[in-house]
């Protein structure tokens, strides 16, 4: 199916499973339902994709252009380019990464702290497709992540949780785009851990809930926009970076082993 065929039913069901990261009650996501359609772009090449960019971007936020693969989301607006066909699920992805942030910016009454908007758009990545154009999303599944993951921690690139508590992809992009490729991955292993565990978990879907109601920054005793990831990351899930840090970074490495040792059986890690 052309990637443009499997594009509605993908980004309704991506949307539904956006919900649900707030939780749910009664088997209904606790997080709210935008207001309106939601403008999604598709250019057929990175060239259109590029023009558009610089037309309708102010000027200050062209370190956007650095992006070689997919799109970016800005204004309530999904604006992605198509990949070649062999790559329709990368694009399909790349749909659910950036329609998280659209998502957010059409619905929440505040922005996120950055990492947890970015964690939050990488455990979006992961899918699986049945067959009959319906879709069920698993975070673990991104074989992508993990590779940059396995990279990252070969290659001794890996940043302590403070500094990705405050950092910010979009400067990446435009200075060390191969940096940025790391945040993702460390920020998609650090969901992970947080959802392994029911208290970390609940606490993140508390941050996502307050930023939709417009309760955050009240809640963390409104600090300035530098201190607000790393006080959302005290007030709502530690006050101990420190040895979260620690319990982390043992998680990830746990996770490559496993993922290495499944590859080399020809099994798939749990």
């Amino acid at each position: 199916m052309p990637v443009t065929d499997a594009l509605p039913a993908f980004l309704e069901a991506s949307l539904e499973r956006h919900r649900r990261f707030g939780g749910t009650s009664l088997g209904r996501p606790l997080l709210p339902s935008p207001p309106g359609r939601m403008q999604f772009f598709l250019f057929a090449n990175r060239e259109q994709w590029a023009r558009f960019t610089r037309a309708t971007i102010d000027p200050s936020a062209h370190p956007l252009l650095a992006i070689e693969v997919g799109g970016y989301a800005a204004g309530g607006r999904a604006v992605l380019f198509a990949l070649p066909p062999a790559f329709d699920r990368l694009t399909l992805k790349i749909a659910a990464h950036e329609g998280w942030h659209q998502y957010v910016q059409r619905t929440f009454k505040e922005p996120l702290p950055t990492w947890a908007d970015e964690m939050i758009a990488v455990l979006a990545e992961g899918f699986v497709e049945n067959g009959q154009g319906r879709y069920r999303f698993e975070p673990l599944l991104n074989p992508e992540r993990l590779s940059q993951l396995r990279d990252l921690i070969d290659g001794d690139r890996w940043r302590p949780l403070d500094e990705l508590l405050s950092g910010d992809p979009t400067q990446l992009l435009g200075s060390e785009p191969a940096r940025a490729v790391d945040y993702y991955a460390q920020l998609w292993v650090l969901g992970l851990y947080m959802a392994v565990d029911q208290t970390r978990w609940m606490g993140v879907q508390r941050l996502l809930r307050d930023a939709a109601q417009g309760r955050l920054r009240r809640e963390l005793g409104r600090p300035d926009e530098e201190g607000v990831g790393v006080s959302a990351f005290r007030r709502y899930v530690s006050t101990d970076a420190r040895r979260t840090d620690e319990h982390y970074r043992a998680f990830a490495n746990a996770l490559v082993d496993e993922a290495s040792a499944a590859i080399a059986s020809g099994s798939t890690p749990r």
